[in-house]
């Protein structure tokens, strides 16, 4: 029933870059953790209740992440793809709960037989968590909807065709969808199990509880480091769109860089023609680049106007009388090339 089919032998691809700054959990990598349907009889059925597999994955990515020095890039690979089909099975289980048509990609076509065999393409991620704000009534924060859908662009990027992208940035947005995921468990999925259902399931969710705070404890250090580094550049750092730290320094000299999980584009056009529409690119008054966004939400808690080239602030600009082009305010109302070929006519 995955939208996509799981294929947990992908080859290796060396695809993780990892930031080798500082220690992570300087732990020993704990036993991996079995839950009650797991069994070493050849003969036995294989035996996964929807949230007891969602949960198993859930324990898979604790595992993977958590353990003596940083996690390998191997371990990052199945954290991410464990996680993903952990968010998908856990978020259906609970649509299914609600009425087993919600988890079908048409709930028109819904047939009771499909529904039991499995013969049917279900919804997406982002469509089960459209239905569970709008059907079921559950609110879900812009935050979770916006980590769990980066996840899943990380998930089939990594499944079809290789990832790129910072061990820093996986492991925010990982420890940001696992509380999401333990919360939306404890809260929607466990009331509805039998006692004994429940039981078997909270001793392994202690574990990945468990994994969640060490994760965060760590992300909440490095966030504290950084608070002094970035202090004096309020006004020209931004949300990272990998991190989704306010990390991300523009006019470094070097492009703009996050200083939380390491990424970084040489070149100010090459950020904004992967993160901003086209048409809100304007021409620097400074540099005459075209790299400049009239209106930018910064760490500072405001919005101005921004290169991305030259890193220049700019408290306000308004249009050229004469060519349209942004300028700072003057008394003649024109941009300095303007003014230029004004005086030159004399």
């Amino acid at each position: 029933m995955s939208e996509q089919t799981e294929d947990d032998h992908t080859s290796e691809t060396n695809c993780l870059a990892y930031a080798e700054d500082e220690p992570f959990l300087q732990q020993e990598r704990p036993l991996r953790l079995f839950l009650p349907s797991e069994t070493a009889d050849p003969h036995a059925n294989v035996n996964f209740p929807p949230v007891e597999n969602g949960v198993d994955y859930l324990v898979s990515v604790a595992d993977h992440l958590v353990g003596e020095g940083p996690p390998t890039p191997r371990d990052i690979k199945y954290a991410v793809l464990h996680l993903q089909a952990a968010a998908e099975v856990l978020l259906k289980a609970r649509l299914q709960r609600e009425h087993w048509s919600l988890v079908f990609k048409d709930p028109g076509t819904a047939t009771r037989e499909k529904f039991e065999k499995g013969d049917f393409e279900s919804c997406t991620t982002d469509a089960a968590l459209d239905r569970l704000k709008r059907i079921v009534g559950i609110p879900i924060d812009d935050k979770a909807a916006a980590d769990i859908k980066s996840l899943v662009k990380s998930r089939n990027a990594l499944q079809h065709y290789g990832l790129t992208a910072p061990a820093r940035a996986v492991e925010a947005r990982a420890a940001s969808v696992l509380d999401f995921l333990l919360a939306f468990v404890y809260d929607h999925l466990l009331p509805q199990l039998t006692r004994e259902e429940a039981a078997g399931i909270v001793s392994h969710l202690d574990g990945v509880s468990e994994t969640v705070r060490e994760l965060q404890s760590f992300l909440t250090k490095r966030r504290n480091r950084l608070r002094g580094e970035l202090k004096d550049c309020q006004d020209r750092t931004l949300k990272c769109p990998d991190c989704a730290e306010w990390a991300l320094v523009v006019g470094e000299g070097t492009g703009p860089t996050c200083r939380f999980c390491h990424i970084q584009w040489p070149d100010g056009n090459d950020f904004l023609i992967g993160n901003w529409i086209a048409e809100y690119r304007r021409t620097c008054p400074q540099c005459a680049e075209h790299t400049l966004i009239p209106a930018v939400s910064v760490a500072a808690d405001k919005r101005l106007p921004l290169c991305f080239g030259c890193g220049t602030v700019f408290e306000d600009l308004v249009e050229c009388d004469n060519c349209t082009e942004l300028t700072e305010p003057s008394d003649t109302g024109m941009c300095s090339d303007c003014l230029a070929a004004r005086f030159a006519k004399f």
